[in-house]
Formats: structure tokens, C-alpha cells, sequence
């Protein structure tokens, strides 16, 4: 409920105690990512490249015009190198486009996904907040004074205004810099990413509970109900069928059950 902000001021103060010289790898718990090996051996080299006061992201490639991620907008020259790794510096991050822009990401080509995962020197954290975030670099300086006393730290971690790291640091920040991610990578929090996870039949179709997929090929049939459930001649289609609901929208528009969900709260309030 705090947020990424308080939770990583939190976390910086603590790892600084154990060493002062260490790095903070960030990475969301809900994300898929496949071949370690190359995601370890990247990491490591981002965090030896963080040494030069920066604060390193890893940038995915778009597949395609996906308008439910965050976009990084970075600078084709090459900023610098590290173990065979470049870096390239970061113009802006993007909020979440619509369709339309996502297109134009795309072809741009200097356009990669956000995968929220942040690389940095500890000692560099601070630095950082009293440039770009005074009100939290006070706030943190109020909780490494109470470090010593759990009560006193939990009253003051509180009273931290809950924000997210991306809107109190990174989105400013001018010393962030990108790595093209070279690891298999995804946000496994959308049924999109459930239908490019889950093995596909010989339709490339995703079909999971009493179902049954009729000249119907490219699509995710999804039902947890004990009634069956047929689809008949579609493509590229979710059909997902919940206890809270039914939800039929092409694949290339699930990112859209954001607005579902919100319109559907408005309409019980």
C-alpha cells in the first residue's frame, strides 16, 4: 500500500548498513523471464556499469504494438559499454499510449517496453532523491535517523506519501541509461500474456476448462464454469468466461479490460 518509493527508501537503507558499496537490483514479482543465464550474466554487467552514477533499466524489445506497458524512449548512440553490454541513454519514459501511438512506437524503432526493473549503486540512491525528489530525500533522511528504533520507523515510514518510483525518481532523472534486453521476457499479469505463455494446440489455440474450439484457430478459450463452453469460427479471439464475469475481445485489445473494470466499478457506486 505504500508504494515503490517509500518501499525502495526503505530497502536502500537497510542494504546500506550491510555495505555501503553494494548495488539494489529492482524486479516486479509478477514478471516471466526465461534463458537466467543470459539475464544474470546482463545484470552483472549492468550493475558493474552502475558504478559510473547511474541508474540502469532493462528495455524489451516490442513484439508489437502493446498499448499496456510503459514505454522508454532512449537515444540510438550508444552512450557506452560493459563486458560486450551497451548502454544507451534514456530521452523520456512514456506512460502506458493508446493504440495509435503504440503503432508509432513501433515503427520508430527507438521505442522499447518499460520492464520496470532498476539497477543501482546504494550510495548513489540519496544522491539521486535530493536532486530530483527533496520532499522524499527529507523523508528519508527522517528514516535513517529512526532506523535504530522499530516503532519510530514504522510511524515515520507511514507517513510517507505513497508514490511510485517511476513518478518520484526515474521519470526525471537524467542519469538513466538503457540495456536492450537480450532474456525472454513477460508481464504474466494480462490475459494477453496468458495466452503467450501457455502451449498451443495444433490450431494455436489456448483452451483451458470445459470447452470446446470449432474451426477456431490463434485464440485463448479460457472457462472455469462446469457448463461446457463452444466457439465456433473465430480468430485471434479471447473468449474468457469467470465466475465474474464473461469477457470477448479480440487478442490485440485485451489491454482494454482496464476500462472494463473501471466502468463496471462506476456503475456499483
Amino acid at each position: 500500500p505504500r508504494n515503490t518509493a517509500p518501499a525502495l527508501m526503505q530497502a536502500n537503507i537497510f542494504l546500506s548498513k550491510i555495505n555501503p558499496e553494494g548495488h539494489l537490483l529492482v524486479v516486479p514479482a509478477d514478471h516471466f523471464i526465461a534463458k537466467e543465464n543470459i539475464f544474470a550474466k546482463q545484470l552483472t554487467a549492468a550493475s558493474e556499469y552502475a558504478k559510473n552514477r547511474c541508474v540502469i533499466t532493462a528495455g524489451i524489445k516490442p513484439s508489437e504494438p502493446h498499448s499496456g506497458y510503459g514505454y522508454i524512449q532512449f537515444s540510438e548512440k550508444k552512450s557506452s559499454s560493459k563486458n560486450n553490454l551497451n548502454f544507451y541513454p534514456i530521452v523520456q519514459f512514456k506512460e502506458k499510449p493508446d493504440n495509435a501511438t503504440a503503432v508509432k512506437y513501433l515503427k520508430k524503432g527507438n521505442y522499447y517496453w518499460n520492464s520496470g526493473m532498476f539497477v543501482y549503486k546504494l550510495a548513489f540512491f540519496k544522491e539521486f532523491l535530493k536532486i530530483y525528489a527533496p520532499y522524499y530525500h527529507n523523508q528519508y533522511e527522517k528514516l535513517e535517523k529512526a532506523a535504530g528504533n522499530a516503532k519510530l520507523f514504522a510511524k515515520t515510514y507511514k507517513s510517507i506519501t505513497p508514490e511510485s518510483i517511476d513518478y518520484v525518481l526515474m521519470e526525471k532523472l537524467k542519469e538513466a541509461v538503457m540495456f536492450k534486453a537480450a532474456f525472454a521476457w513477460n508481464d504474466v499479469g494480462s490475459w494477453s500474456s496468458v495466452y503467450e505463455m501457455n502451449e498451443k494446440n495444433r490450431q494455436k489455440n489456448v483452451c483451458r476448462g470445459r470447452t470446446l474450439a470449432i474451426d477456431t484457430r490463434n485464440s485463448l478459450i479460457f472457462s472455469n464454469s462446469d457448463k461446457p463452453m463452444a466457439v465456433i469460427g473465430l480468430d485471434k479471439i479471447a473468449v474468457i468466461n469467470t465466475e465474474n464475469g464473461i469477457l470477448i475481445a479480440p487478442l490485440s485489445q485485451l489491454q482494454q479490460v482496464k476500462q472494463v473494470i473501471a466502468m463496471l466499478k462506476k456503475e456499483k457506486s
